[in-house]
Formats: C-alpha cells, sequence, structure tokens
C-alpha cells in the first residue's frame, strides 16, 4: 500500500461501558474538539488517517454503543475489523471491569476465527484518578493486552497517541494489512 493510496480502509471498533468517552475520544481525534454528547444509539461511523510506524493507514472507526440493548447487534458491527480499542474510565473502577465483558464479547468473534488488534485507552486522564497501575497491569496480563496509554478526550491528551499505536501495532502484527484491513468499497459505475 502506497503512502497515497486510501482505496482501503482499515475497519477498527471503539467498544466500552456507557459514559466512558468512546464518541468523545472519536471526536476529539476527528474534529479536533471536545463537546458533550449524547450517549451513542447503535454505532457511529466517522474515517480518518492515522499515521503508524509503516506509514499512514485510513481507518473506518465504528464506535459502538455501551448500551447492553445493542449487544445482540455486535456480531454484525465487528464483521470485518482487524483492530479494536477497549475505552474504560480511569475515575470509575467498576469501569474496568465492564471492559473485560467487551474483550470477552471480541474473543467470541476471534474463535470463530476472526483476529483482532487490541488497544487498551484508559480515557478521562483529567479528573480524579481512581483506578490504579497495578489494577490496570493487571488487567493487561490477564487479557493478553499488551497496548495501554491513558489518555484525555476533554483535555486532548494523548488521543491522537492512542490512535497512532492502534494504527502501528495493527501494522506490525499484519504484514499485508492493507489487504487484510480492507473494507468493501462501492464500485464507481
Amino acid at each position: 500500500m502506497k503512502s497515497s493510496d486510501f482505496s482501503s480502509l482499515a475497519k477498527v471498533l471503539v467498544v466500552g461501558a456507557c459514559d466512558v468517552g468512546k464518541t468523545s475520544l472519536v471526536n476529539r481525534l476527528v474534529f479536533r474538539d471536545f463537546v458533550e454528547v449524547s450517549p451513542t444509539v447503535g454505532v457511529n461511523l466517522a474515517h480518518k488517517v492515522c499515521n503508524g510506524t509503516r506509514g499512514p493507514l485510513k481507518l473506518s472507526i465504528w464506535d459502538l454503543s455501551g448500551h447492553p440493548r445493542f449487544s445482540t447487534l455486535m456480531p454484525r458491527f465487528c464483521s470485518g475489523a482487524v483492530g479494536v480499542m477497549v475505552v474504560f474510565d480511569l475515575s470509575d473502577p467498576t469501569s474496568l471491569g465492564e471492559a473485560a465483558t467487551w474483550l470477552k464479547h471480541i474473543q467470541t468473534f476471534t474463535d470463530l476465527g476472526q483476529e483482532f488488534v487490541v488497544v487498551l485507552a484508559g480515557n478521562k486522564a483529567d479528573l480524579p484518578r481512581r483506578v490504579s497501575d497495578e489494577a490496570i497491569e493487571r488487567f493487561c496480563a490477564d487479557h493478553g493486552v499488551t497496548e495501554y496509554l491513558p489518555c484525555s478526550a476533554k483535555s486532548g491528551e494523548n488521543v491522537a497517541l492512542v490512535f497512532r499505536t492502534l494504527c502501528s501495532v495493527l501494522q506490525d502484527c499484519t504484514p499485508d494489512y492493507a489487504e487484510q484491513a480492507s473494507v468493501p468499497r462501492p464500485s464507481q459505475s
């Protein structure tokens, strides 16, 4: 894939519990702004070119609702995804436990032959922190997560870095990412 060729998209999911700031992270990345948002209903879609270790990669970002009533739609939303950002709230210890539930959902699809690159994002780093580094390290070790970054959608701290890390890990773990990370595009007739 040439750095100027963006005919393929890497489909990535942004998942986590309600109110951890998934949509705010995506909005901060795409629009470079922070605004309070309503809870996501179903899924929000966005596109953004991010630079990884092997150059630019265009992401098709699927921001999934954290509400349990939408969990039945997850197989449809996950189809074709190659990367997952699991988000939790650094000011809410229960959200890290809920992140484990999201990883179990994702692993269900991995068992069906679909592989994912996973990055853990601790959002709301601008608020008083209530999740310890030890708890995060234990979570990562228990779930095989190799990349974790704290961030803040509100201040913008590390938001671009979290997405760049996802791109880099995706590119590094998938030598032919251009072929594997493609989302079908409508034909131009």
